[in-house]
């Protein structure tokens, strides 16, 4: 290191970072300020339209934010063993609050989904916080019963069951995207705690043809299918969206049509500050923007599974593992949507779309990712005589 920086990082941040994972901090650091900075350019429009200001969407993100920030402080302080300890408590508390979400006059609905619980000028989501507490079950069933899961009846089935009571109350909201995201995080789990490819790959098949169900049941599923599959069939309704999201990367080129200078948010490309806020970004930042996100979002995943590996016992290796292939899933399922890859879902992207209740939950859990990783130095023993004194002992004794 040159010798500046190495005195400044002696000065500075080393007396500090008590063991913390620092590249960690600095992506997800980038991809907050990312977010703020695109959340603003993105929201102005309708902020100023329906708010009579341009900074409303702001101010409550950087609301959230706070919030947010505290719960990452936390979670890097709280021993994370003693989330296994509290678990029970929380599977308790979280089946209650999704039952609230679902009653008329509790539930705030918005968009035909009842998916918000109102706690004074916050929404709060129940489902944000479902994801980690199911990770969190999966990764201490792991950890108290090794190798269960190799046997299906004893060991997978179980698991489905606390998994499928918990998601049939996620789709009832209805939130068909989380379902498929925690689903497919809690499968990964499985798999890598040791479950039989077979019973996965079993468990996958049947879990799509209960997607499929689902899909066929609802006709606005069938039509987000209809307009993936052809979406200038229908382009002023059904596939609007994504042929917006097609002309905002279009615009973007190289080098991006300049910050806050998006056309498609201009009431064009419908939530343009929450899921697709990333084709405001290609739009404005141009590929050189996107390569720039996926790098730091690649960034943070390396660092998340690096801390996994790197975990000190099982129960914080699964739970780290949970945590970050639940934001590796979530990026590229989002990501995969905005550029017609995939069939349009309510995935907002992690620190960078507008959603309090997802920012909250995304930086509570680099927390804990920060506090499994933690690395204590080992103390300093003091030198004595015979420590510091060199040894007279002729060679070989």
């Amino acid at each position: 290191m040159i010798k500046p920086f190495n005195f400044l990082y002696r000065k500075l941040i080393e007396p500090h970072h008590q063991g913390y994972d620092l590249i960690l901090v600095g992506a997800t650091a980038l991809l907050v300020l990312s977010g703020v900075m695109m959340i603003y350019s993105a929201s102005t429009p309708i902020s100023d339209r329906f708010h009579g200001s341009s900074l409303i969407f702001l101010r409550n993100h950087m609301a959230h934010l706070m919030v947010g920030l505290a719960a990452m402080w936390a979670a890097m302080r709280v021993p994370y063993g003693r989330w296994q300890q509290w678990l029970p408590l929380a599977l308790l508390a979280m089946f209650l609050l999704l039952i609230l979400v679902l009653i008329p006059g509790i539930g705030h609905q918005v968009n035909g989904a009842r998916r918000w619980l109102r706690l004074g000028m916050f929404n709060v989501q129940p489902a944000e916080a479902l994801k980690l507490i199911l990770i969190v079950y999966v990764a201490s069933y792991l950890n108290r019963k090794p190798g269960r899961v190799a046997q299906f009846l004893r060991g997978v089935l179980p698991n489905f069951a606390v998994m499928g009571l918990f998601l049939t109350l996620v789709v009832m909201q209805p939130d068909f995207g989380t379902m498929v995201l925690i689903a497919l995080t809690l499968l990964l789990m499985i798999f890598v705690g040791g479950g039989r490819p077979e019973h996965i790959l079993y468990s996958l098949l049947g879990f799509c043809t209960l997607g499929a169900l689902l899909v066929l049941s609802q006709t606005y599923r069938m039509r987000r299918i209809l307009a993936f599959l052809d979406p200038w069939g229908d382009r002023l309704d059904s596939g609007f969206q994504i042929i917006q999201s097609y002309l905002a990367f279009g615009s973007g080129g190289w080098g991006g049509v300049g910050l806050g200078d998006s056309r498609q948010k201009m009431f064009f490309l419908p939530d343009a500050h929450t899921d697709f806020i990333f084709s405001i970004l290609g739009e404005e930042l141009g590929f050189a923007g996107v390569m720039t996100a996926l790098l730091l979002f690649s960034t943070f995943l390396w660092r998340g599974y690096r801390i996994s590996l790197g975990a000190r016992e099982d129960f914080g290796r699964y739970l780290a593992y949970g945590i970050t292939t639940l934001f590796a899933l979530q990026i590229v399922l989002n990501l995969a949507v905005v550029m017609g890859l995939m069939p349009t879902k309510g995935l907002p992207l992690p620190f960078l779309s507008f959603g309090g209740s997802s920012l909250v939950m995304s930086l509570f859990m680099v927390g804990i990712l920060l506090n499994i990783g933690r690395r204590v130095p080992p103390a300093v023993r003091p030198r004595t005589r015979e420590t510091s004194a060199p040894s007279t002992a002729p060679a070989g004794g």
